[in-house]
């Protein structure tokens, strides 16, 4: 079992700042509307103003459990693990149109950088995304609408002591069958995830046979 010696650092609300303005700045038109990719917890929880909710395609990333929690799903004693994205493969999800009005967008990503930037773990990326029509198959192989579009998404800064590459399938069961934290207990977060995949017609086999493998652990 992996332990810390306490939560993972927060960033400043400064860098946090800067990091916004920035991540901003080197994506689209300042004025226009703004797509959110989300891959974890924000399919079941994306508590931000948006004004248009689709399935939607990755290609070149997939998600892994592969981010220590010590503070919301863990302990730094008995830490959990969350989601992120790793190059390679195709992550299936849901896009967040957020509007171009200016209120109603900076209130938007404050909040989006508050829960996402909280820490160094993950690094605003912009990529390209796939809106997907709302029949996905089970074999995720739906058909888009309107082709590609620009969005922004969280990905994995591996160089961050909170990436948790390299574990064995047996260490990733026993910190998400354990760890409890200040939002509840891991296996719930990936149940959760789990289940809101299912609600897209996306069977994710190797989430499917982890959260069932937690299940027997317990």
């Amino acid at each position: 079992m992996r332990s810390f010696t306490g939560p993972f650092a927060p960033l400043s609300d400064e860098a946090r700042r800067r990091s916004r303005e920035e991540t901003l700045a080197a994506g689209l038109d300042p004025l226009a509307a703004v797509w959110i990719f989300g891959y974890g917890s924000l399919m079941w929880d994306a508590a931000f103003p948006h004004t248009v909710a689709r399935a939607a395609r990755l290609p070149g990333w997939r998600r892994e459990m592969c981010v220590w929690t010590a503070l919301a799903r863990g302990t730094p004693d008995c830490p959990g693990l969350s989601l992120g994205l790793v190059p390679g493969g195709v992550c299936d999800g849901m896009a967040y149109e957020i509007s171009a009005d200016d209120h109603d967008r900076e209130q938007a990503l404050e909040l989006i950088w508050e829960r996402e930037m909280w820490t160094d773990i993950y690094q605003p990326t912009w990529v390209s995304l796939e809106l997907v029509d709302e029949e996905l198959s089970d074999a995720g192989d739906g058909e888009t609408q309107g082709g590609a579009i620009t969005a922004l998404t969280f990905t994995v800064n591996q160089a961050s002591p909170q990436f948790a590459g390299g574990l064995t399938q047996e260490q990733t069961i026993e910190h998400i069958a354990l760890a409890t934290g200040e939002r509840g207990p891991c296996r719930d977060y990936l149940a959760n995830t789990v289940a809101s995949l299912r609600a897209l017609g996306i069977d994710e086999g190797h989430l499917n046979a982890l959260n069932d493998e937690v299940k027997m652990r317990l």
